[in-house]
């Protein structure tokens, strides 16, 4: 996308231009949720080649396992644990590949180790919130950085999940973390309740809307399995799949993955689905986007909030289709909406009454059409005031939806 930045890791580059990059994971952490995953030491290059040779563009070694205690009951390690499994697993990686490395933690001390010996990035799932240290590193180290949306125990729903990842963005910037070191986690998972894992994903585009490269892990997490009611990790495979497909094709520039070879088919396919971009050198389309999307991208160009809400009340145009307006209520919303600047299409025989009813598609901005609804409440013949009650639910339904609420930002 033309307003996302793109990070260098090593010699690959993310975000913008770039494709789809497909990070594999190497756990040398024996509690992991996903035994399937855990890599002894003595095979550690021989796994590391593999996944090259599978497709792997970069590889995330974690030496402690994050999958939330209460659902997996997964046991937490010492640092001192946690280093020594790093030194071992990062020296025998980075003899076995030029590919960049990303290590997977949340102990500053641990990343500082795994980048004295050769790692290209670091990938903190507590959002640089929990060593006061990781963001210092992170700049004297001038590495990338991936920030992953994290609560005070798991995010509870999609509206806390983009509050925390903006928060974590706002302590980078504090930090002085260059934008263009980094890289977002919505942090599907993780202990959310499974149906706001799933809107996260739909509403990923949202998260694209911050100007930084997003990655997403959904690999065998329990939210797919709780859907289809595989309890075992070892099951999830399929559902994996399906659901990286559609996080590719909403804006994903990260997958991160314990199946490489099935995952960069679903990246494939999810890159042919993607709605290809409109733009000419510094001009892009921004096309089918909703309010919440303008309202983060005229924070990003610096609008004050006060117009925020305002103008993009003014800038999503809304189609509503509506079946069985009677005839003179049709022709009635007609005028309306041409006075208020919008359009609405019916039957082409209700001009000359020759039919009783038409379905009436309105189209008009949000800001219009709440307008209608006010006008046609106070119009107490043709059905015109259950019109309007059927235009305030939907909008309202419509705002309900939305991750950032209208006017906030």
């Amino acid at each position: 996308m033309l307003y996302q930045r793109q990070v260098r890791v090593r010699d690959t580059y993310v975000g913008r231009d770039a494709p789809t990059r497909l990070m594999a994971v190497v756990n040398v952490s024996s509690e992991s949720f996903f035994a399937g995953s855990v890599v002894a030491p003595e095979s550690i290059d021989k796994r590391v080649r593999l996944l090259e040779r599978q497709g792997a563009e970069i590889i995330d070694i974690g030496g402690a396992s994050s999958a939330p205690t209460e659902i997996y009951g997964t046991e937490h390690i010492s640092v001192e644990e946690e280093l020594k499994r790093i030194q071992r697993a990062m020296r025998v990686a980075r003899d076995a590949t030029d590919l960049p490395i990303s290590i997977d933690t949340s102990s500053a001390d641990v990343a500082r180790l795994a980048l004295d010996l050769g790692a290209d990035m670091v990938n903190d799932i507590t959002g640089l919130k929990g060593d006061p240290q990781m963001a210092p590193l992170v700049v004297r180290e001038d590495v990338p950085v991936v920030i992953m949306a994290s609560c005070n125990g798991p995010c509870q729903d999609a509206e806390t999940t983009w509050m925390e990842m903006k928060r974590s963005l706002e302590l980078a910037a504090q930090a002085g973390i260059d934008d263009d070191k980094i890289v977002i986690d919505p942090g599907i998972g993780f202990g959310r309740p499974p149906d706001e894992d799933f809107r996260l994903i739909r509403e990923l585009p949202m998260f694209c809307t911050l100007g930084h490269p997003v990655l997403v892990g959904v690999s065998r997490k329990a939210f797919i399995g709780s859907l289809l009611n595989h309890p075992n990790p070892e099951d999830r495979l399929i559902g994996s799949v399906a659901v990286t497909s559609v996080a590719v094709a909403n804006g994903a520039d990260i997958i991160r993955t314990h199946d490489v070879e099935e995952t960069r088919e679903a990246i494939q396919i999810g890159l042919a689905l993607r709605r290809p971009e409109i733009r000419n050198e510094e001009t892009v389309l921004l096309d089918n986007v909703e309010e919440p999307q303008l309202i983060s991208v005229l924070e990003r160009i610096g609008v004050d909030p006060e117009i925020r809400g305002r103008l993009t009340k003014k800038s999503v145009m809304l189609n509503l289709l509506i079946g069985s307006v009677a005839t003179p209520a049709a022709l009635v919303i007609k005028q309306e909406m041409l006075a208020l600047g919008g359009d609405a299409a019916y039957h082409r025989d209700v001009i000359d009454c020759r039919v009783s009813d038409t379905t009436l598609l309105i189209v008009g901005t949000p800001l219009q059409l709440e307008k209608l609804g006010r006008r046609l409440r106070k119009m107490n013949y043709f059905g015109l005031p259950r019109i309007a009650e059927q235009i305030r639910y939907i909008l309202e339904k419509r705002e309900e939806r939305a991750v950032v609420p209208v006017g906030l930002g």
